[in-house]
């Protein structure tokens, strides 16, 4: 078996391609050189959120047995009948330019149909389009746009235009984006890391972010890599901001889960760090890094001594540790598509955005019913069953 990378792509052709399962070895050595490696595709991520799903590693092969690409599938099984919903996050890693997406598509269509796979939903590691920091405050301060969607993007990417063609035509169809933001958010902020410096990043950043971490040293906020057990502190500052911003919480065994799940045996680099008051935690980012991508995986703030910029500080000290493990972008996670003034999403978009970040569109969710009557049945159930979960996690 050989794996083909950057250096020497095979475009897939019809009636040559297969998928089959692959031991983790195989997927790392594949996921490692990709660009379009995250924490959601790797097998320590499936572990970490085992609970009702059961996880698979999948390769594509062609006649020659050439590894084409990897993907990382999650099931969840439907009571009582034998079949399955399978959940593709960030994935699959693929080469989307030129790998012939649609003979990929194929083959794992055809894969799935032989395993009572129901629906297959998968979210792609692609962009359609992006805004840059003053784009983003441009919007935010215009009265006339209620959505980041209205603001005209400063660039489309024409991979992520072209495989949402193919996906169209391979009989995929996009979800509601309103029934799977919480866990997929549709926008998200990058910040590029290579071939800058240390003054490249601060300069990146507004007079407000600089301004905010001179404050923050000022005041004797330190830095500090977290141990497992700080963990506690960390679920602490999880229900805060949960609860502060309104969404559900992680029980203790989540945040170990996590932990446990990225410290052992992980090819990738797994950082926890805290910012500390006179002894108290009041700000924690994780971090993973997979390839060239380093991830927030966690990020929580206390309502305490929310005066002292913590979050500024340790947001400068984490990008500042990517860039020196050799990451070529932060990832600073999802945020809402509102620009409208006062709200809780457009000060979020700015925040991560004013720290230099570029604000990218995702393709979002797709789904493929395999079998359609399950797979209505299934589309109409989960979004209630995830609201009541929400809501028992909020009462409790």
């Amino acid at each position: 078996m050989k794996t083909l990378h950057t250096a020497e792509r095979r475009t897939a052709r019809s009636g040559e391609v297969v998928v089959k399962p692959i031991s983790e070895g195989v997927f790392w050595s594949y996921l490692v050189a990709s660009p379009y490696a995250s924490l959601q595709q790797t097998p320590q991520w499936g572990r970490a959120r085992s609970g009702e799903w059961d996880s698979e590693m999948l390769g594509w092969f062609d006649d020659g047995d050439h590894l084409l690409g990897v993907t990382a599938v999650r099931h969840r099984r439907l009571p009582v009948l034998p079949w399955t919903f399978a959940y593709i996050s960030f994935g699959p890693v693929i080469d989307w330019e030129r790998g012939g997406v649609p003979v990929l598509l194929e083959a794992l269509r055809r894969h799935l149909s032989t395993r009572r796979v129901f629906a297959v939903r998968m979210v792609p590691p692609l962009t359609l389009h992006r805004w840059g920091p003053d784009a983003v405050k441009t919007a935010i301060q215009d009265d006339g746009l209620t959505s980041l969607s209205q603001a005209v993007p400063e660039d489309t990417d024409e991979v992520g235009r072209r495989a949402a063609l193919a996906l169209q035509e391979c009989g995929w169809t996009r979800q509601d984006q309103a029934e799977v933001e919480e866990s997929q958010p549709l926008y998200n902020v990058w910040l590029p890391l290579g071939d800058v410096t240390e003054d490249d990043l601060r300069a990146r950043m507004n007079s407000s972010w600089r301004r905010n971490i001179r404050l923050a040293a000022r005041h004797g906020v330190e830095i500090v890599e977290g141990t497992r057990d700080d963990l506690p502190a960390v679920k602490a500052m999880y229900d805060d901001t949960a609860e502060r911003l309104g969404f559900g919480s992680h029980p203790l065994e989540f945040f170990e889960s996590i932990w446990d799940a990225f410290s052992e045996d992980f090819p990738g680099t797994f950082r926890l760090h805290l910012a500390r008051h006179e002894g108290e935690a009041i700000s924690t980012i994780a971090t993973v890094q997979t390839g060239g991508r380093a991830q927030a995986i966690i990020i929580a703030n206390s309502s305490h001594k929310r005066q002292l910029k913590a979050s500024n500080a340790l947001y400068d000290a984490v990008v500042r540790q990517a860039r020196a493990d050799g990451a070529e972008f932060y990832d600073f996670g999802g945020v809402g598509g509102s620009v409208e003034e006062g709200t809780a999403d457009a000060g979020l978009l700015r925040f991560k955005s004013s720290m230099g970040g570029v604000t990218q569109e995702y393709l979002g969710s797709w789904d493929l019913p395999l079998n359609r009557p399950l797979h209505l049945g299934f589309t109409v159930l989960l979004p209630l069953y995830a609201r009541l979960r929400s809501w028992i996690g909020r009462l409790a």
